[in-house]
């Protein structure tokens, strides 16, 4: 999707809770939708009191939209607790990540605000078959489109479990709801997954895309830990991802307003790189050969350095460089 600038600037302001009553409403929303950001939206503007300021049939919307996301998410809840159940019950005490973790912390009726499409779990390595096992006890069965997806028919979303990386700084510190245990990474380790997963792991770093559903994570985490942006930027192993994630905090402060060294993003390369992810989003047509450079150099890159796929099946690779050059895989991202 293309947002137009004042539907995106809207929005940017509606997340803090700051309304823009001169806004284009039915972009706005779609916009919101596309994000993923409509309950997030509805919940900020009400917290600041501006909700009653919009008008009556937008109000209706969100407010539909945010109950049923609230719903949603209580079941989703229950989900997770039945699966961290029986997975204490097999003496695993999984690591919750991304959404998993507020949704685990929450207790009676509230519930975080933010549209989740599936349950991400992590365990020891040597346990992990063991754990899919307690799963499929449950019902769970392996989701073919999705790798490491196990789903019933009667959830609304997936759970995702995996082995554990060890990439974060501090350890997962224990957390104990009602008996059942599980494991939260350390706020400095959520906000460096949070970036390396959109910059690195799927490319927005080159393919000048945006996760504002993530960025909005990243910023509220931000808000409420205050992490120490240059240990963590001192932690990456290389260049590439310093670069990356010095770019996810200068939109980080571009947007969100959030405070990061000045060091870290005053660079002619990083300035140069936000540039790139932004103008797209202001000029969606002039920013057509920008994306497509980089969609390009990313398409190349998967070809040199992928699986041999383009040697076994030259037609499915062919696809999927044609969906990486269309952005065909844009998903929520803007």
């Amino acid at each position: 999707m293309k947002p137009a600038r004042g539907a995106l600037e809207a929005l940017i302001a509606g997340l803090r809770g700051q309304l823009v009553v001169t806004a284009d409403w039915q972009a706005l929303i779609a916009l919101a939708n596309h994000t993923l950001l409509t309950p997030a939206l509805f919940d900020s503007l009400t917290q600041s009191d501006q909700s009653d300021r919009l008008p009556k049939e937008v109000h209706q919307y969100l407010r539909f939209i945010y109950e049923c996301n609230r719903e949603r998410n209580l079941r989703l809840r229950k989900q997770l607790h039945e699966a961290v159940v029986a997975l204490n019950q097999c003496g695993i005490v999984p690591v919750l990540l991304k959404g998993a973790v507020p949704l685990f912390l929450s207790s009676g009726g509230r519930v975080p605000n933010r549209i989740m499409t599936d349950l991400d779990l992590a365990v020891e390595p040597d346990t992990l078959e063991v754990a899919r096992a307690c799963l499929i006890n449950l019902g769970y069965a392996a989701v073919g489109f999705s790798g490491d997806g196990m789903g019933r028919p009667l959830d609304v979303g997936l759970l995702e479990l995996r082995p554990i990386q060890r990439i974060d700084r501090e350890p997962a510190k224990l957390a104990s709801r009602c008996g059942v245990r599980a494991r939260i990474p350390a706020p400095q380790s959520r906000a460096l997954h949070w970036i390396m997963h959109d910059l690195v792991k799927e490319a927005d770093y080159w393919r000048g895309r945006t996760d504002f559903r993530h960025l909005y994570d990243l910023a509220l985490l931000a808000e409420e830990h205050e992490p120490d942006w240059a240990v963590l930027r001192a932690s990456l192993p290389d260049r590439h991802t310093r670069n990356a994630f010095d770019t996810q905090l200068l939109a980080l402060s571009h947007f969100f307003g959030a405070k990061v060294p000045e060091e870290c993003v005053r660079r002619p390369l990083v300035r140069f790189q936000h540039w790139r992810r932004v103008f797209p989003l202001y000029h969606p047509f002039l920013g057509i050969p920008l994306r497509l450079v980089g969609n390009s150099l990313w398409a190349l890159w998967r070809v040199l350095h992928g699986d041999g796929l383009a040697l076994r099946n030259p037609f499915a690779m062919g696809r999927r460089a044609a969906s990486i050059l269309l952005d065909g895989d844009l998903g929520s991202k803007v």
